[in-house]
Parts: structure tokens; sequence; C-alpha cells
């Protein structure tokens, strides 16, 4: 996957983490499929527009182009994925190039300017594909109809529909943009971002990683902590906390992938405060399983598969310490069982 990104330092994580190409800027003299959206979070609505576009690349021999921005200003606190972990994602998916525009740059364009700016002259695309509540343009003045207006017999819109969730019986159902408020009205709402966060917040993580297509996850430099837990025997590796949206405070069972080590490993994640200890501010500890290599400084992807308690005050270091072994295996026994 080649990155098109002018300031490389607002993927820095992801550029240390993989060794995929950043390139300031690039000449598109080939033909590309490319996608539009936001893409917070990577959900299934998500998955739906990047595989029918990853699908039509491959049968027409073309590259698939994710353009996006590289931040949202209003959104900046309030983000499912960071840039690096949403990159993260879209390499997994095999995307082949990310263009990643600066919003300042065209927040002013009439959506006139943008598709023949941007889409014809500096992407060459060849199909467009994106979301049935897409906008562009100054403003947001351009929606999914006027991108088919102004693209009209040069090339194709391809309007994807949306993906509901039924809150009863958990269905997830495929409908037409006309039929859309019919099942609104019956227990379904729309798969988007925003649900998600809702489902983070109060620690719904099966949910969320059913809509999300993939485990939520937190990619961070490992960074110096106090070391408390080392001396409980649970040495954890800290990760600094980022402008997103963390789950509801407990202890999670994780997976974790370190920067440069082809190995998967095991942990429990510790999200919140610490009450026995400090209860103050944010820490996102780890304590990954069987594992006692020096790793600060490098870069960690750890993806949170369940919620295992709550975090609570204990009433002594010995009682936080028992209950961390109690966490310990009750997740060992569920990765034999189920993982």
């Amino acid at each position: 996957m080649k990155i098109i990104l002018k300031d490389i330092s607002y993927a820095e994580d992801f550029a240390k983490f993989s060794n995929n190409k950043i390139l300031r800027d690039i000449v598109f003299k080939e033909k590309n499929i490319v996608v539009l959206g936001n893409f917070d979070g990577v959900h299934l609505g998500h998955h739906e527009i990047i595989s029918k576009a990853l699908e039509l690349g491959k049968k027409l021999n073309q590259k698939v182009l994710i353009y996006t921005f590289k931040e949202y200003p209003k959104k900046r606190d309030t983000l499912i994925t960071t840039l690096s972990e949403k990159l993260y994602i879209f390499d997994k998916l095999k995307i082949d190039y990310v263009y990643l525009e600066d919003f300042y740059d065209v927040n002013e364009l009439s959506p006139e300017d943008f598709v023949d700016k941007i889409l014809l002259e500096k992407l060459n695309a060849s199909e467009i594909f994106c979301g049935f509540n897409y906008t562009f343009g100054s403003n947001k003045k351009g929606d999914v109809v006027k991108l088919k207006e102004l693209l009209k017999d040069k090339i194709n819109v391809n309007v994807i529909n949306p993906i509901l969730f039924n809150l009863k019986t958990d269905e997830l159902k495929i409908v037409e943009i006309n039929e859309l408020k019919e099942y609104l009205d019956r227990d379904y709402c729309v798969i988007s971002s925003t649900f998600i966060k809702t489902l983070i917040e109060n620690g719904k993580m099966n949910y969320v990683q059913k809509l999300l297509g993939h485990k939520y996850i937190i990619m961070g430099k490992v960074v110096h902590g106090k070391k408390l837990a080392r001396t409980l025997g649970f040495p954890t590796a800290n990760l600094s906390s980022k402008n997103k949206i963390y789950p509801l405070f407990a202890v999670y069972g994780v997976k974790i992938y370190i920067e440069n080590d082809k190995n998967e490993y095991y942990g429990i994640m510790n999200i919140g405060k610490n009450p026995t200890i400090e209860n103050e501010g944010l820490h996102i500890e780890t304590h990954i399983f069987d594992f006692n290599q020096d790793i600060y400084d490098k870069i960690i992807v750890v993806e949170l598969f369940e919620n295992i308690r709550l975090e609570k005050r204990m009433g002594s270091l010995e009682e936080l310490k028992n209950q961390i072994l109690m966490d310990t295996k009750i997740w060992k026994e569920k990765i034999n069982d189920e993982y």
C-alpha cells in the first residue's frame, strides 16, 4: 500500500510499524478506482464500499485508491480510529493507494471544482465508489445526487446502499435507500460511526466487533510508566492516550502485535484510572503473557476481544495482585477454549 501524505507526522505510528511507502506527492498516469469517505472505524458499511471497489479493481486490473482527509478538525477528539489505526486496517484490506488530503486545501472548493480538479485531474478516476450519505465541496453542498449529475457521461458513480442492524434480533441487512425509513421505524438502525461510538463508550465490545467487522484496536508507542505493576509481578506496556474514543473503564482480554516482531501475543489490558494506586488520569496498560522483552519506544497494536470485568478499587495491593491473577486465568482459559 502506498500512502500520499505531505506531513508524515500525522501517521508516524503506522509508518514506524509498517514497511509501506509514504509519498509526499504523486502523479497518477494510470486510471484508478476511487473510494470516497471519512472511514472512521472502518466499519461494516465501509467494508461493503471498499470490497465492491476491490472486486471491480480486480476485474478491470486497476488500482483502488481511497481518498480521505488526514484529519477532520471538528472530530479530532471523538474518533474510533486514529489516522495510523485507519491506515493499519486499510493495509489489512489490501488497498493499493490511500490519498490523505489536507482538509483546508479543499474545503472551499465548489462541488464542480472538487470533481474536476480532484477526482478527474488529480486522482485520474475511472470509477467512483461512495456511501449513500457522502457529501463533498464547500459547506457540504455536494451529495451523491450532485456527484452523479456532475459525472454523468464521464465516469460511473457507484453509491453503496446502507447496512442496517436490528437492535432486537442482531440481524444485519442491506436495504435500498428508498426503503430506509421503513426499516428505521422497525427497530433497525444504520451502521454508522456515531452508533458504534455509543457502543464503545458503554463497553459493548461484542456488538462493536460485529459492526466494525474487525476488532477494536489501539495503536501506539510504548512509553515509560511508574513501573508499579512490575513490583506486583505483572510488567505492563504503557501506551500514551490518543485523541479517540476509549471503551468503558475495564480490564479486557487482548491480542498484541509488536513492531518488527512476526509473533502474536495474548494479554490483558486495563483502561482506566488505576483506582487502587493512583485514581487519576487515563492509563492504558497491557500485560503481555509470557513476555519479558524490552519494547520501550516500539509501536504495538492491541486488539480488544472482550470485557473481563469493570475497573474497581481494591482494598490493598495484595488484593489487586490476586485479582490480576484471576483476570489472567479467566482470559487464558477463554483463549484455550474459544480462540
